[in-house]
């Protein structure tokens, strides 16, 4: 499970942000991975990498300040594919060239085919303005999306869980409260808050029918399945100004993780675009 939420600011003449991206990787605690960092195969791309055999170094999260581009990857439910390909790649090729996402996505459409069902979410500045696409290989269909607050999880974008529409509402309260820069500190404060929101959206019947066993648990935006050594382990936030100063920060646990008391790394990065 993964969430993602995305506040599209140009629809909000009196913010400061053009955009504010916020999102949890829930993965397994053993899984290994490297924090937020510049990758040394190209320093203008910063994201923390999959260090799982077979996953190529891949990446959930990667953002290109050089290339005003982000990128991230969310697993959907589904049979698994015999021999699929890795998903790992599909963000970290995407930051790494000049393609826009709608051309990036008609060219790799041949290989998603082969790999287990995901949806790709992209986030454009061209200008201060975001456009922010997302691409799944169930349907094989990308679409654009000009919501002032759009969200994802391990879902069809159709068919939210519970608790994307729910998080999707608190992200809207929040960026109303603190839309000016002079606010920041406690702005971010309460993008961390509500990524660590451990209240149960319930009832959900799509995540009771597809994990009768833990739709309980997995029903927060915040997930903790210490007995699968399972949950939410990094944090991470975008802030973009219509300026174009752009934060980077990711909260991760350090490994190893013991989940009822870890221990979190704060990772954190400024950067000026040029719109």
């Amino acid at each position: 499970m993964c969430i993602l939420f995305i506040y599209n600011g140009s629809n909000d003449p009196d913010s400061d942000y053009a955009a504010v991206v916020i999102s949890n990787r829930d993965e397994f605690y053993d899984r290994p991975s490297s924090a937020m960092a510049p990758w040394t195969e190209d320093y203008t791309v910063v994201g923390g990498r999959d260090l799982q055999s077979g996953c190529d170094n891949g990446t959930w999260l990667g953002f290109s300040p050089k290339r005003k581009k982000l990128g991230v990857l969310l697993n959907l439910p589904g049979k698994p594919k015999d021999n699929a390909k890795s998903r790992g790649m599909i963000v970290a090729d995407y930051v790494r060239n000049d393609k826009p996402a709608t051309l990036y996505v008609e060219d790799m459409k041949n290989d998603a085919k082969e790999c287990n069902d995901f949806i790709f979410v992209s986030l454009e500045l061209i200008n201060s303005t975001p456009t922010i696409q997302a691409y799944n290989n169930v349907t094989d269909e990308i679409i654009a999306y000009t919501d002032t607050c759009v969200g994802f999880g391990n879902s069809l974008p159709q068919n939210p869980l519970k608790k994307v529409e729910a998080g999707k509402q608190m992200l809207q309260h929040i960026c109303t409260k603190y839309k000016k820069v002079t606010m920041k500190k406690a702005f971010i404060e309460e993008l961390f808050h509500l990524l660590k929101s451990e209240e149960r959206h319930l009832p959900d019947q799509q995540l009771e029918t597809r994990r009768p066993d833990l739709y309980k648990e997995l029903s927060s935006i915040f997930v903790c399945v210490p007995k699968g050594r399972y949950g939410t382990r990094t944090h991470s936030l975008l802030l973009i100004t219509k300026g174009g100063h752009a934060d980077l920060i990711e909260h991760t646990m350090q490994e190893p993780i013991d989940p009822l008391n870890p221990t979190w790394v704060r990772s954190e990065f400024q950067f000026d675009i040029e719109f």
